[in-house]
């Protein structure tokens, strides 16, 4: 009997031993994501540039996106990168953030482990935290008013001060609150930002980027055969989704003609198909011809744009499919798959259709004066070089989406860590309240969240001790709005500076980390299966 019972202490020994290894082993490769991102926090965090594996470069310091383009083979780091992308869909901005809090519990986790504390225990412990936090931060928020469009900006301008393109914020973020305000009514809960078309046309700078009430085309140029027009006034605009050229069979074959007659008799049948089509058109009244992208046969022929354009038509070809649901919702147009179906009713409209120049050689396609119900924008974004276009595009992504979030919780708290120290602080006053094992995680979540102002004073090359502490003794006398002002290097209300963010950007990063945190101290083993 006690030989059996020796086994079985033995056999629970090492299941107990090989949980601890399962553990660290997660934690030590999810702590290494969240430290690659960590330089990256704060309106001076570091930038990094990522190449794949075809060469093409891509320069950024938004967390969701580096973690994106990350290849991480670790199933448990791969859920930090999951973290980051729920964060960008929900709040948009603190992507970073949230994985840096994530990378700051599994250490104190650790910590806790290391003394005997038992992870459910932990995991529990840190629930309690967690809601503690949800209450201080919910306490710290001030009710925003939609119609303040001054505060709007701030909030639009912080989330831009860490990007690239910071010194561009005093344009992209004024578009982006405008853009938000045009496509909602003053009592939404919600923004569908599949209503904001956001283009990107290479050539000028950032300064040269503008909000479009209406539609623009990048890509497709308007066609000049045959000297057709480049502007229309009182548009009414067809999308056809059909081809303008001579009809082919369904296998591929040749038609070989031997005598001149033969070949006359093709080209007038040709030509009598094209008339007929071009005569339906013109009957509805449509001046403005949209061709969707046809990937058989060339979508419009040669002699169907010298007709459109003898009869005035202005005709703008390959619109991509992605792009057709935008453009008929924007013109209220009805896209139409067969000529027997092009009716007049089916016309979207609009006050003017014309093709301007954007730089040297390019030309873009503006679609303005649509119909007010329809409450859909286009973004034109420009830049100098591919990576400042691509990076200015997902900067102004994360302002939207910001506004967003002021939407659909409409408060606002401090920036600059304020948030982060005040709730450290209050959590560490309340683990004094309370007892158990709680009291000890509840301490040890406090202190995790003062990485934050640490890291964004480390980044901005400024002394984290010295900041830390004085931003800690601020809250304890009771500032809870004092923040680290980065570009001014000391601590600042930051309510009063205009640094300040939307209250659910705090809540959601706090509630990812948190939860993934959770996840990954539950799990005590890694099966691998066929």
């Amino acid at each position: 009997m006690s030989i059996s019972a020796a086994h079985t202490r033995q056999g629970a020994t090492m299941d107990n031993e090989k949980s601890k290894d399962i553990r660290s082993t997660n934690i030590v490769a999810a702590r290494a994501v969240a430290d690659v991102v960590r330089t990256s926090l704060g309106p001076r965090g570091m930038d990094k540039m990522i190449q794949d594996q075809r060469g093409k470069v891509l320069i950024t310091n938004d967390g969701a996106t580096i973690l994106k383009q990350m290849e991480v083979i670790h199933p448990t780091a791969k859920m930090l990168v999951e973290i980051s992308k729920a964060q960008d869909i929900e709040a948009g901005d603190g992507t970073t953030s949230v994985v840096v809090i994530a990378g700051a519990l599994l250490k104190a986790c650790q910590e806790l482990m290391n003394k005997g504390i038992h992870p459910t225990a932990i995991s529990d412990g840190f629930d309690v935290a967690l809601t503690k936090a949800k209450e201080i931060i919910t306490g710290m928020g001030q009710p925003v008013d939609l119609n303040d469009r001054d505060i709007l900006i701030q909030n639009c301008i912080t989330c831009l001060s860490s990007k690239v393109v910071s010194q561009n914020s005093d344009i992209l973020a004024p578009m982006a609150v405008d853009a938000v305000m045009r496509i909602i009514d003053k009592t939404d809960t919600n923004v569908d930002l599949r209503n904001i078309k956001v283009s990107m046309k290479l050539g000028g700078t950032v300064d040269d980027s503008e909000l479009i009430d209406g539609l623009v085309f990048t890509n497709n140029k308007v066609s000049h055969f045959a000297g057709g027009p480049s502007r229309i006034q009182d548009a009414k605009v067809g999308l056809i989704q059909f081809c303008l050229s001579a009809p082919k069979t369904d296998l591929e074959n040749n038609v070989v003609v031997h005598d001149y007659t033969a070949m006359d008799r093709i080209l007038k049948e040709e030509k009598k198909y094209i008339v007929a089509i071009v005569k339906k058109i013109v009957a509805t009244g449509c001046n403005v011809l949209l061709i969707q992208k046809s990937i058989l046969r060339d979508s419009v022929n040669d002699m169907a744009l010298h007709f459109l354009a003898k009869k005035n038509i202005m005709v703008i070809k390959d619109i991509e499919r992605e792009e057709v649901d935008f453009i008929c919702k924007t013109v209220n147009a009805v896209p139409v798959p067969h000529i027997d179906q092009f009716t007049k009713e089916k016309l979207g409209t609009a006050k003017l259709v014309e093709e301007v120049s954007a730089g040297s050689q390019n030309k873009i396609v503006k679609v303005t004066g649509c119909p007010e119900q329809n409450k859909r924008v286009s973004i034109l974004v420009r830049g100098s070089n591919q990576l400042v276009l691509e990076e200015a595009e997902r900067s102004l992504h994360d302002a939207l989406c910001v506004v967003r979030a002021l939407v659909k919780h409409r408060f606002l708290v401090p920036g600059g860590a304020a948030v982060e120290m005040e709730v450290s602080q209050k959590l560490q006053a309340h683990s004094r309240e309370i007892f158990g094992t709680d009291s000890y995680c509840v301490r040890h979540y406090g202190e995790c969240l003062e990485l934050i102002p640490y890291t964004l004073a480390e980044n901005a090359g400024l002394d984290p001790i010295t900041f830390v502490t004085e931003l800690r003794n601020h809250h304890i006398q009771g500032s809870k709005f004092d923040g680290l002002n980065i570009r001014k290097n000391k601590i600042m209300n930051m309510l009063e500076d205009n640094v300040v963010q939307p209250s659910l950007v705090s809540i959601s990063a706090l509630t990812l980390a948190t939860e993934c945190v959770r996840m990954i101290l539950k799990i005590d083993d890694i099966v691998m299966t066929r």
